[in-house]
């Protein structure tokens, strides 16, 4: 059938769109077909809004950005805005970035230094570690008119850090970090402990696309769309001129819809261990497992996702025609705005222990690749547009989008590390597993707590 329509019967109340449609019926991630209404429907992304930004855990910022007590960033949890701050305690804290008496945004610098944050509207002061210090014209209140102990920074409800990564959630009753990230803090450790530390290094590029954020999620997980994507790098000689260069590795599904690839390269050494310096290798085995240290020496490529938004590419590749390749860490994070416009933030990180030349390599070579002016996301901000422009008219809201690839692919139980694991690495069982959370979380009543669950997108084995 060219054409494949939606169909079938809705199966779970509270789930029907007012155009009658039900998201059950319109998602069906195990047989492949996701609608394009979601990518563009108002509606749609307001339950997103409260379903999966107000209760699901989110990437804010990583410990080494904060270096010294007093140290901030503005960031995000979810899609409210939040401050990032070591207090003079030294503990690690976000809050809301919003002061308490009218709401104005406390903290207005992507990055600054403070033993204090001062409300420029009103002048309302508040510590480092959330409490309201004082309030403008505190006199002319009267007898229990202003208790400031109940009026500091509002915290993010949840807050924990794995390998210096710093995580949020707005939902109390969220799951520990530890249960969100599950299985998937093995693979995190050889992409963030393969040599000891990771640092995030400068400013992160932020810049908005007119694109659904669920559009440039998908593209972190799709391996196959770069030789036909960046067929310009191809036709210069950058990128291998093979089909299939990418597709030789695995892809693995976990709980809770995090979902990676690791990828073999050319057989040459640039596509070793994680494209890092030879002089670095050796220390994967004093700082990772058996297994996690074989993953790191034998591939050259890794994407992974932190369900929803937040992901990391680890890439070996040159800037230019002239130049070796060399390895890339970059980290990235969408933040819709509405439902066809997304906020995109993108970090360079490097291991502590890399020698002087390599860091700059890496970094110059980053900086070429990706943001706004970068060669390979000019490439696919392109698509993320199109894609979102063609999916907003009523005819185009009445048909799937194609998931099927590798529907029926068998399971590799040779795989060293945890989840469900595929031989090659072209395919989409990574996008249906990643569908399937976004489902079961829209699907969740609003009033439930959230709950770690374990949704299963079947496969042959």
């Amino acid at each position: 059938m060219a054409n494949e329509r939606i169909s079938g019967k809705a199966s779970q109340p509270g789930m029907r769109l007012a155009s009658g449609e039900d998201l059950e019926q319109i998602v069906r991630p195990a047989e492949g077909l996701i609608s394009r209404r979601i990518f563009a429907d108002p509606e749609v992304y307001e339950r997103e809004l409260e379903q999966i930004f107000g209760r699901a855990w989110f990437f804010i910022g990583h410990e080494s950005e904060i270096p010294e007590r007093g140290d901030i960033v503005a960031r995000q949890c979810g899609v409210d805005p939040v401050i990032l701050v070591r207090d003079q305690a030294g503990v690690v804290r976000a809050f809301l970035n919003s002061c308490r008496h009218r709401g104005m945004r406390l903290c207005r610098a992507d990055r600054d230094h403070a033993t204090a944050l001062r409300c420029p509207y009103h002048g309302w002061t508040y510590s480092t570690s959330g409490e309201l210090l004082a309030a403008s014209s505190e006199h002319h209140y009267g007898p229990g008119e202003l208790d400031k102990a109940q009026l500091g920074l509002i915290p993010v409800a949840r807050l924990g850090s794995y390998r210096g990564l710093v995580f949020g959630s707005w939902d109390p009753a969220a799951p520990s970090l530890e249960e969100w990230l599950g299985d998937m803090r093995w693979y995190l450790d050889i992409i963030f402990g393969r040599t000891g530390e990771i640092e995030f290094v400068g400013v992160p590029q932020i810049w908005d696309v007119e694109c659904s954020w669920k559009f440039a999620t998908d593209n972190f997980t799709d391996n196959f769309h770069v030789y036909w994507t960046h067929q310009s790098l191809v036709e210069l000689g950058m990128l291998p001129s093979d089909p299939d260069f990418a597709s030789h590795g695995h892809m693995v599904t976990l709980d809770n819809g995090h979902i990676l690839h690791f990828v073999q390269g050319p057989p040459m050494e640039a596509f070793q261990g994680l494209g890092l310096p030879k002089s670095l290798w050796p220390r994967f085995a004093e700082h990772l497992s058996p297994a996690q240290a074989r993953i790191a020496q034998a591939h050259g490529y890794s994407a992974g996702t932190m369900w929803p938004n937040f992901h990391w590419l680890q890439l070996v590749t040159a800037g230019d025609t002239k130049s070796e390749p060399v390895g890339i860490l970059n980290l990235r994070l969408e933040v819709p705005l509405s439902p066809t416009r997304t906020r995109m933030y993108s970090w360079f990180a490097i291991d502590k222990a890399a020698p002087a030349g390599y860091r700059k390599t890496s970094y110059e070579t980053y900086v070429r690749c990706f943001g706004p002016s970068g060669i390979f996301d000019q490439d696919d901000m392109e698509n993320w547009e199109e894609c979102t422009a063609a999916a907003r008219g009523p005819a185009a809201k009445r048909y799937a989008l194609h998931h099927k690839m590798g529907l029926a692919r068998p399971t590799d139980a040779t795989w060293a590390g945890p989840g469900i694991a595929y031989a090659d690495s072209y395919g989409e069982m990574t996008q249906r597993a990643w569908y399937a959370e976004w489902l079961r979380r829209m699907r969740q009543p609003a009033h439930a707590p959230t709950a770690v669950q374990r949704p299963r997108v079947t496969a042959a084995s």
